[in-house]
């Protein structure tokens, strides 16, 4: 065989590994999104890494979080800095007890369909929002490692990584990056789907004392 048909014999194997490839990604996505598209609440237990570049500095968490669609979530973190994070579909809400304060923003402002984290909330879609590319299994392949990039605005929106049960298409983990360089690392356990959360789960009431701040977008 000479040089050139071993290169164009080359060419055509990679051409056919990318094709199943990108078959492989389509159904992996499909599976993930019909998961999801049944879906309607679900709770976990969450356990939170947060690295922030520009500090060095990693910090972890631990505690509960809760989503029901449509843009409805409600997280609890406890660690040095516990926080609690509350949308009820049209606002957001962050609240820091040490702090004796709430951030208050519209819930569009933070969670566009093209969002990292969107797809949890229900406003956003993996296939139609974001480029996807497979990175890789678990060594017995029970998981599977796809990366998320928004085909709009990801310079300025960052990129998530899901860890997906392969077999159902569960969502066990998932790496959001922004930007800056900061990686939020989440790790999901005890997952239990549609259990008729109720709306009041999602309402943020302010405690007596707490300041209320709302960023300048947010005016």
């Amino acid at each position: 065989m000479t040089a050139r048909a071993l290169r164009v014999c080359l060419l055509a194997g990679m051409l056919v590994a990318a094709e199943r490839r990108g078959v492989e990604v389509q159904k992996i996505v499909q599976k993930v999104q019909e998961r999801y598209d049944s879906t309607r609440d679900f709770t976990a237990q969450v356990t939170q890494e947060m690295t922030i570049a520009s500090l060095g500095k990693t910090t972890a968490a631990q505690g509960t979080v809760a989503f029901k669609k449509p843009g409805k979530m409600r997280w609890e973190l406890d660690h040095d800095t516990p926080q609690v994070i509350v949308a009820d579909g049209s606002t957001l809400w962050l609240y820091q007890p040490k702090e004796h304060q709430v951030i208050k923003a519209p819930f569009d402002d933070a969670f566009r369909s093209t969002t990292p984290i969107s797809f949890l909330t229900g406003v956003g879609n993996i296939a139609q929002d974001f480029n996807v590319s497979l990175e890789g299994a678990s060594a017995d392949g029970g998981l599977v490692y796809l990366m998320l990039v928004p085909r709009r605005d990801s310079a300025t929106l960052g990129k998530l990584r899901l860890t997906v049960a392969s077999d159902s298409g569960e969502i066990r983990g998932a790496e959001i990056f922004d930007p800056l360089g900061n990686v939020s690392r989440l790790r999901f356990s005890d997952i239990r789907r549609n259990q008729n959360l109720p709306d009041k789960d999602f309402v943020f009431e302010v405690p007596p004392g707490v300041d209320v701040i709302t960023p300048p977008i947010a005016r």
